[in-house]
């Protein structure tokens, strides 16, 4: 009766043990962005969701609040879009060889009005700015394609990452 006793312990044990383990991936939580990107994969160009942990969804006040005085990189842009899906794979890409720790991001399904210094800008809109001057802009990809080749890939790559150590303040090598 003992040995039953510690057999059904044991058994107790590592099914607890397993169930904490399955429970664990099954929680992993994803930030909003990411379940926005992957919610349009299957019917839009596909991102791979590489570096996505540093875009940080955020409203049109934080936007207000960086561009008037303090430092970022931020994205405005429609995650249903083409273009803007494009362009969100190659900044993840640059921001990924780089320090930069965060990109904000606001969805322009809320609209771009409201948004200092951007009223007449389309999307996908990067801004660069540092300590509440606008360094640098890009709109779109390179001339709003979906379909970069490599060398435009490579040149939209430059750019973003041109733009990214403009804010971070950091020495840019031939790499950049």
């Amino acid at each position: 009766m003992e040995e039953y006793k510690k057999n059904i312990k044991k058994i107790f044990i590592i099914c607890l043990c397993l169930l904490c383990i399955g429970c664990t991936d099954k929680n992993k939580k994803t930030n909003k962005f990411e379940q926005e990107i992957k919610k349009y994969n299957d019917s839009n160009i596909k991102v791979e969701l590489n570096n996505v942990d540093i875009v940080k969804y955020v409203n049109k006040e934080k936007i207000n609040k960086i561009i008037k005085s303090d430092t970022g990189v931020i994205m405005i842009g429609n995650t249903n879009d083409d273009i803007t899906r494009r362009a969100i794979s190659v900044l993840l890409d640059s921001a990924g060889n780089t320090d930069l720790n965060t990109i904000y991001y606001v969805n322009s399904i809320d609209g771009i009005e409201g948004i200092d210094s951007v009223e007449n800008k389309s999307i996908p809109l990067v801004l660069f700015v540092l300590d509440g001057k606008l360094l640098d802009y890009h709109i779109g990809t390179l001339d709003n394609k979906t379909d970069l080749n490599e060398d435009e890939t490579i040149e939209l790559y430059n750019i973003y990452s041109e733009g990214i150590h403009k804010v971070l303040q950091d020495a840019c090598d031939e790499s950049c």
